[in-house]
């Protein structure tokens, strides 16, 4: 079996085989199959068919075609007209071919062969193998008999260069090539290899659009051979020929096939133009008069080339829609990096099936990762982790990339437990070695069923995302069954809180509060504290909407709302609050911003507020998100004239070494130190401890919490500066400062003792 795939490999490939059988069987039958009428001046033909065979040839056999071409050229005009005239004749063939051919090729490179229809290939094939081609052919074969080497009878050529016969022979060979070299290239792809023909059925039904029934193929094919017959059907008296039976009805097919160009595969159009082109011509006593036969026929000829290129170039283009259109939809249910399928991929699957079940992946350490490895390595993880669990994925079932770090898995509804639990085995077992060491991040892995059609995709996925935390945490696929109720309540609480947010910044309903900061040696300042109103109009405290403001990135919105604010008040009250200094708290998103010292900078000129007003309350885990971008920025706001304060001092990580780092101004002793400072001696020990650092470094000292006079004696006594809580002050509207300022006494400005 292999020694004659071989053998036949070997025929169809070699000069000496096929294309030596093609050509000599193919421009024979193509001469024969060429309609034409005897004129006065000569054969004048209306499509010339040898010359299409010969770059069909070409077309499937490059430079091997031409031994065959020459030889079946030589044996054809050689028997007909002598050896003089077959050798002249068949030197005008090999030329033309040979410059044409090598244009093609030299403008094509190596896409000379790529399928027909292409539309990148139109150009070069309608400059080259149409119209240089007709127009070399005809010229060279002009030329000759005009110089008397060859005789008129050959064909395709009359002794007068400049005449009606001549312009329809020139037009023939336009038509034949354009409309018969299709039909002549199927056919020796075919005998070449008998599989194409499958292939061709198989690519007409691939370009049709999508919407194409059979109904509307037949209907189109029925009205096609209706024209076509109306104009083959013979006349029975010339004279007096029905408008239906004329060439008025011809101009009736332009319309129905543009009709196939733009439904249709450009394939089955350009075929059956090219079939119906043949059938008609050998009917033209039918439809074109004969009383004035020459000019009917010049009219009729330039018609039909004129909606060949047309049909062509339409077709061609609609097809090449068609086909983008199919890779666009096809590109756009993947994503472009990882090459797996996306959400849309997803939404789509869900809908075709009548149950699924929805599987999320967390990876929350991919970030981490990626910034250390790289990002080819988080490509390559999720790639090698898709390929690892699609071996264990049905024929229906697939791996879906969700923006971020996440993956979704859709799978049947059969067994769903038991799939689940091995498909979770299979990603704790999952390791990636790069560079020689294994990798095994942690994986959240979440489920539930869905039914058609799921309305709220999106918000299922973020769902999803919630459970498969709490699987990060239990060590087991976790699913909605098992803790629904409680974490779409904590969604949607999440989400009304954000839209309560939200509008408040954009409605500026925040209210700002402030706390008196009681200073020993008399002198005080007070903290900005915010509160948000509900919808009863009852103030919400910051452990209320904080947390949802951090989370969904609003926390520098806020911060500058706050401080916009703050410095509005002062601005617009200097005269009854002179020299009133406020602690503004800012979060890492803000403190670790580019530009934010700059921003604050250019806040203080635009509000006339000195920077000595201002002091930024810092919480020192915050610190710990970026401390180098922290540093800088705590740094030039100090360059500005701005204090800065440490808060909530002694709950964070590593607290005194922080302290050595960080340059500050003020140092905060969280309360929960200061409220059982007199029962708890440890409670009483860390505050001691703190206070003699921060004498160390020339830091004030403020105490938060402070709600009983024991506890400020005894503060006093550890050298605390300031004191902040309930004895001092309970939070108020920053509108009551307006009332009693004259409890508010103005600061001690350029004293050494206050370091504030």
């Amino acid at each position: 079996m292999m020694m004659r795939k071989n053998t036949w490999r070997t025929f169809a490939t070699y000069w000496w085989g096929l294309p030596m059988i093609c050509g000599l069987i193919m421009i024979p039958l193509s001469s024969w199959l060429s309609p034409s009428v005897m004129l006065e001046q000569g054969r004048t033909y209306f499509i010339y068919l040898p010359l299409a065979a010969c770059v069909a040839l070409l077309m499937v056999y490059d430079w091997r075609a031409f031994p065959g071409i020459t030889t079946a050229l030589l044996i054809r005009y050689v028997d007909k007209n002598g050896p003089e005239t077959g050798v002249i004749v068949t030197l005008i063939y090999l030329f033309t071919l040979s410059v044409c051919w090598m244009g093609y090729r030299a403008y094509t490179q190596n896409r000379w062969s790529v399928s027909i229809g292409l539309m990148k290939m139109v150009k070069p094939r309608l400059i080259w193998l149409v119209g240089l081609m007709g127009t070399f052919f005809i010229l060279l074969l002009q030329l000759v008999i005009g110089l008397g080497l060859l005789p008129n009878e050959v064909g395709v050529s009359v002794d007068q260069s400049f005449n009606l016969p001549a312009l329809i022979n020139y037009q023939a060979v336009l038509i034949g090539c354009m409309s018969s070299m299709q039909l002549f290239y199927y056919i020796l792809r075919i005998i070449r290899q008998p599989h194409f023909a499958i292939v061709l059925l198989q690519r007409m039904k691939r370009d049709m659009a999508p919407n194409v029934t059979k109904n509307e193929i037949r209907l189109w094919f029925s009205l096609l051979i209706l024209f076509v017959v109306l104009l083959s059907w013979p006349r029975q008296d010339p004279d007096t020929a029905n408008i239906l039976l004329s060439d008025y009805t011809l101009t009736l097919l332009l319309p129905l096939m543009l009709y196939g160009a733009m439904r249709f595969s450009y394939h089955l159009v350009c075929l059956t133009w090219g079939v119906t082109l043949l059938v008609l011509f050998y009917n033209y006593q039918e439809f074109v008069e004969w009383s004035n036969l020459e000019h009917n026929l010049v009219f009729i000829t330039s018609l039909l080339l004129v909606f060949t290129l047309c049909i062509y170039l339409l077709a061609t283009v609609t097809s090449r829609q068609r086909d983008l259109s199919e890779k666009t939809s096809k590109a756009s249910l993947l994503d472009p990096v990882l090459v797996l399928p996306n959400l849309r991929a997803l939404q789509r699957d869900l809908a075709h099936y009548p149950r699924s079940i929805i599987c999320f992946i967390r990876i929350p350490e991919l970030d981490m990762l990626s910034r250390n490895y790289g990002m080819q390595w988080r490509i390559e993880f999720k790639q090698r982790l898709a390929s690892t669990l699609r071996h264990h994925l049905g024929v229906t079932e697939d791996i879906y990339h969700l923006p971020g770090y996440d993956l979704v898995l859709r799978i049947e509804c059969d067994q769903a437990e038991e799939r689940v639990n091995e498909l979770y085995k299979i990603t704790q077992s999952f390791r990636m070695i790069w560079n020689g060491f294994p990798i095994h991040p942690q994986f959240g892995f979440s489920w539930c069923m869905v039914l058609p059609p799921v309305m709220h995709l999106h918000m299922l996925l973020g769902e999803l995302s919630t459970i498969a935390e709490i699987s990060l945490t239990s060590g087991r696929p976790e699913s909605t069954l098992q803790v629904n109720s409680h974490v779409q309540s904590e969604i949607k609480a999440k989400v009304s809180m954000l839209h309560r947010i939200q509008s408040a910044l954009d409605g500026d309903n925040f209210v700002l509060m402030a706390q008196p900061i009681q200073g020993i040696r008399g002198d005080s300042y007070h903290e900005i504290l915010l509160r948000m109103p509900d919808s009863n109009g009852n103030l919400l405290s910051p452990n209320s909407f904080l947390p949802v403001v951090h989370e969904f990135g609003l926390a520098y919105q806020l911060d500058l709302w706050v401080l916009t604010h703050t410095l509005k008040f002062m601005q617009q009250n200097r005269d009854t609050l002179p020299g009133c200094r406020f602690a503004v708290n800012l979060s890492p998103s803000s403190l670790c911003r580019p530009g934010f010292s700059h921003l604050v900078h250019q806040l203080l000129q635009e509000h006339e507020v000195e920077p000595f007003q201002l002091v930024f309350e810092v919480t020192e885990s915050h610190l710990l998100h970026n401390i180098k971008y922290a540093e800088i920025a705590l740094i030039e706001l100090r360059n500005l004239g701005c204090r800065i304060a440490i808060d909530d001092f002694g709950t964070g990580y590593a607290s005194y070494s922080r302290l050595k780092e960080i340059q500050a101004d003020i140092v905060k002793i969280d309360g929960s130190f200061v409220r059982n400072m007199l029962t708890n001696p440890i409670d009483a020990q860390i505050v001691r401890s703190i206070c003699q650092v921060a004498r160390l470094k020339h830091l004030s000292i403020v105490a938060e919490y402070v709600e009983y006079e024991e506890q400020r004696e005894a503060l006093k006594l550890q050298g605390v500066d300031y004191m902040q809580g309930y004895l001092i002050g309970k939070p108020q509207p920053l509108a009551t400062l307006l009332s009693a300022r004259t409890e508010v006494k103005p600061p001690i400005v350029g004293s050494d003792d206050v370091s504030l």
